[in-house]
């Protein structure tokens, strides 16, 4: 007869014990430290990070190790908190697999978690490369299929939207912007005049004056020019991800690249290493909106008010869903290069970059790329030519720094005058198999 012996975990070296929870999940570690309190000051009371950074690698996550901060610096490893972070991230995914989980008053600590996790991809080193984030792949799983952010979140903070507009716009299309309602409230919002004044510099920024960026005005950018790209229709099935959506958020830093010695930190000329003799820089495709009303065949101009927008009505979107209004979209190549940089005390590494650009048509672009207080990366740019006023142009990079998804925002005329039209804009550089 065969005696089966029954090994007693207490006799596993300690290496071997790290091995075995390595295996687990995350709260199947937790029940297990819960069975005496041995097993718990092993989890929980270590004097090393061994055991949560093994946990935390073995999740479908970036190694934070490899990551880059919004302004491009290396995070050092021992500024990484491994068990807090995975205790974070293990909780928002408890949560985005059953809302009804959420505590009251948690949502927000989620949506901060969720936005660590999409700033924290590592970069790619080039348009090839078909390695994604980890990151980015489960953030466009978790999210596109769940109703975290897609349904209603009543009793919302002014907070907790400015976080979920910030997922929505990386995001990209979900099944409610398909609906009717949804495209003509993006619209009446982007083509309001009372959301554009000195207050908020004319672009999707706060009101305060602070420059920090208004992520719900970016959505609505976001949205309307989402309508130009596909045209999705309510209860219709979508899968095909769109340029501005999750997969087009990464950074793309050549290989090679030496940022702290990089002038175009930015990547405004979109120049790697290898193409340094290239006559031009790349090619930027530059898409500007208007809102076209088919009976009278000008633009759409919403009013301006002399009062401040806090004492007016919610402007009526219906007017939006009438068929006779169209919005109307020019496509102007670009080419960009760097003229110089001043320094920006608020980030010293990261000064502002000082570019002009050649527009079809011979229309000429002056602006700057500077670090917002909240470290996205803004673009302010006038343009000139044929005689015209020049338009003022506001936008925000999406995404990591030198991403491919490009920078939404809006433009308007230089004079501001309250009869001036408005409208929406995207600007991404185009692959090298674009040209």
């Amino acid at each position: 007869m065969v005696f089966m012996t029954r090994l007693a975990l207490p006799v596993l070296p300690p290496e071997i014990l790290d091995e075995i929870l390595f295996i687990l999940d995350p709260l199947d570690v937790a029940s297990f430290a819960q069975t005496c309190k041995k097993y718990y000051n092993f989890v929980y009371r270590s004097e090393d990070n061994h055991l949560w950074r093994g946990l935390y690698l073995a999740q479908p996550l970036d190694d934070p190790r490899c990551s880059l901060t919004p302004c491009l610096h290396r995070i050092p490893p021992k500024d990484i908190d491994w068990k807090a972070s995975l205790q974070a991230f293990i909780r928002a995914r408890t949560v985005l697999a059953d809302p009804s989980k959420c505590r009251p008053g948690e949502r927000e600590t989620i949506f901060r978690t969720l936005i660590k996790v999409l700033r924290g991809a590592n970069p790619a080193s080039s348009f090839y490369e078909e390695t994604r984030s980890e990151n980015l792949v489960w953030l466009d799983t978790v999210l596109r299929n769940g109703v975290f952010l897609t349904g209603e979140l009543p009793g919302s903070t002014e907070t907790e939207l400015q976080l979920r507009a910030y997922l929505l716009v990386h995001l990209g299309l979900t099944p409610n912007d398909a609906t009717s309602a949804s495209k003509a409230s993006a619209r009446a919002f982007v083509y309001d005049m009372r959301n554009y004044h000195y207050d908020n510099d004319f672009g999707p920024y706060m009101s305060d004056g602070s420059g920090r960026v208004n992520w719900v005005h970016v959505y609505a950018i976001h949205r309307t020019i989402a309508m130009h790209l596909v045209d999705l229709q309510e209860d219709e099935l979508f899968a095909c991800p769109i340029p501005i959506s999750m997969p087009y958020c990464q950074s793309i830093i050549p290989s090679g690249l030496d940022l702290p010695k990089e002038r175009d930190w930015a990547g405004i000329e979109a120049l790697s290493p290898s193409e340094t003799n290239r006559p031009n820089p790349r090619r930027i495709e530059y898409l500007r909106g208007g809102c076209y009303r088919e009976s009278t065949g000008s633009l759409y101009l919403l009013i301006w008010p002399t009062q401040r927008s806090s004492d007016l009505a919610p402007l009526n979107a219906t007017a939006f869903q009438e068929p006779e209004f169209r919005d109307v979209f020019r496509v102007f190549p670009v080419r960009l290069r760097v003229i110089g940089t001043e320094r920006d005390p608020k980030h010293v590494t990261r000064p502002r970059l000082v570019f002009v650009g050649d527009v079809w048509d011979g229309q000429r672009m002056m602006g700057r790329v500077e670090m917002t207080p909240d470290e996205h990366l803004s673009w302010k740019w006038i343009s000139r030519g044929n005689g015209g006023p020049g338009w003022n142009c506001d936008g925000i990079q999406i995404g990591g720094v030198r991403s491919s998804y490009g920078v939404l925002g809006s433009w308007t005329t230089v004079l501001h005058h309250p009869d001036d039209p408005v409208g929406p804009l995207w600007m991404r550089k185009l692959g090298p198999m674009e040209e």
